[in-house]
C-alpha cells in the first residue's frame, strides 16, 4: 500500500494538509504539489497507483481532475478529496469520500477544521487568512478558542500564500512540500514563528522586496465596474500578483479587480488574477475566468494565458460581468 497527499501549494492546501498529517501521521507519504494554479495533480499519479493505495487531495478542484481521478477509483485506490471549490459532476464510488462546501465564506483548511473537531485549529486560521478569508480566520479562531495573536497567524498565512505564486516551481522562494515539510517539524504555529528559522526570514525579506513592483502597475482601463492594472514580466510580478489583487479588493471592496502579469516576450500575453467586488451580491469571478479557459472561485479567480488579441473583448467581458 502507498500513500499520496495531492495538495494545492498554496495557504489553504498547506495548512490544510498540516491539520491532518498532525492527527493522522503519514510519513512516507508521496508529496504532490506545485504553484498555485497546478492543481491537475491527479494526471502525475493516475497510472502508478494500485488498489489498496490511500490518497488524500486537498484543495485542487474537481473539475479539473475528474478524469484521472475517475482513472484511479477504478483501481480501487481509496480516495479522501476536500475541496471548496464547485466540484461539478462527483463520480459514484465507493472508493471517495468527499468533502466539497462551494459556499463564498468558507475554505478548504476551514473545511479540515470541521472534520477534525478543531484538533489543529490555529493551522486552519492561518489557511483561512492565507485564502483571504478575513472574517472566517476571526470566527474559526473565536470558536475554537484561539489565544496566539492573530496578526501573527495571519501574517504566517499570507506569507506560505505569497510562495506559491509563480508561473514555475523556480519562482518561488520553496517549493511548497519543502515548505510545508519546514512547517510540520512544529506542533502549532507560535512555534514556528517563535523559533524564526530561516525560511520565515526568506519568506519576509522576499515579500517586502517584492511588494515595490506594485508601484510600477500600469493602468490598463479604470471604470465604475472595476480597475484592470498589468504589471511587468519579472519573477517578483508573478510572486505578487495574486496578493496585490488580494489587498486591492480589500480597500476597496465595491469593485472588481484584474491584475495582468505580462508574459515573457516569447510566450506573450498576460497571466491574470481577477477579484470580484466582495461588498456586492455579484460574484462572476469563475465565470468570467472560463470565458478565456481559466477558472477559480466566484470571489477569486485566474486565467493563465490571455493573448494580446484578445484584450479588448477582455475588457468587455470584464465591464458586462462586474456591472
Amino acid at each position: 500500500m502507498s500513500d499520496f497527499d495531492l495538495f494545492n501549494g498554496d495557504a489553504d492546501g498547506i495548512f490544510s494538509l498540516l491539520q491532518l498529517r498532525q492527527t493522522d501521521p503519514r510519513p512516507e507519504a508521496a508529496l504532490i504539489t506545485g504553484v498555485k494554479r497546478d492543481t491537475q495533480l491527479f494526471a502525475r499519479i493516475a497510472n502508478e497507483v494500485k488498489a489498496g493505495d490511500r490518497i488524500c487531495a486537498l484543495d485542487i478542484g474537481m473539475n479539473r481532475n475528474r478524469p484521472e481521478l475517475r482513472q484511479v477509483l477504478e483501481t480501487e485506490a481509496e480516495v479522501f478529496f476536500c475541496d471548496h471549490h464547485a466540484a461539478g459532476e462527483i463520480p459514484h464510488s465507493p472508493h471517495l469520500k468527499l468533502i466539497a462546501d462551494d459556499s463564498p465564506d468558507t475554505c478548504t483548511a476551514s473545511l479540515i477544521d470541521s472534520y477534525l473537531e478543531g484538533a489543529k485549529a490555529a493551522w486552519a486560521v492561518c489557511g483561512a487568512y492565507g485564502d483571504n478569508f478575513q472574517a472566517l480566520a476571526g470566527r474559526i479562531a473565536r470558536d475554537r478558542q484561539i489565544t496566539f495573536p492573530l496578526n501573527q497567524l495571519r501574517e504566517l498565512g499570507e506569507l506560505v500564500n505569497y510562495n506559491a505564486y509563480g508561473s514555475t516551481v523556480e519562482d518561488l522562494h520553496f517549493h511548497p512540500a519543502e515548505l510545508y515539510k519546514i512547517l510540520l517539524a512544529y506542533p502549532d504555529p507560535m512555534g514556528f514563528l517563535e523559533d524564526a528559522p530561516e525560511a520565515l526570514e526568506t519568506l519576509r525579506n522576499g515579500y517586502r522586496s517584492d511588494w515595490d513592483i506594485t508601484e510600477q502597475a500600469r493602468e490598463i482601463d479604470i471604470s465604475r465596474e472595476g480597475q484592470i492594472l498589468s504589471l511587468p514580466a519579472c519573477p517578483a510580478s508573478n510572486r505578487i500578483s495574486g496578493l496585490f489583487a488580494n489587498a486591492l479588493v480589500d480597500e476597496d471592496p465595491d469593485v472588481a479587480f484584474a491584475i495582468l502579469t505580462h508574459l515573457d516576450p516569447d510566450i506573450g500575453g498576460y497571466r491574470i488574477s481577477i477579484r470580484a467586488p466582495i461588498a456586492r451580491q455579484t460574484q462572476g469571478a469563475d465565470e468570467f475566468a472560463k470565458l478565456y479557459g481559466g477558472g477559480g472561485r466566484a470571489e477569486a479567480a485566474g486565467i493563465d494565458h490571455l493573448r494580446e488579441n484578445q484584450m479588448d473583448s477582455f475588457i468587455a467581458a470584464f465591464q458586462a460581468t462586474f456591472r
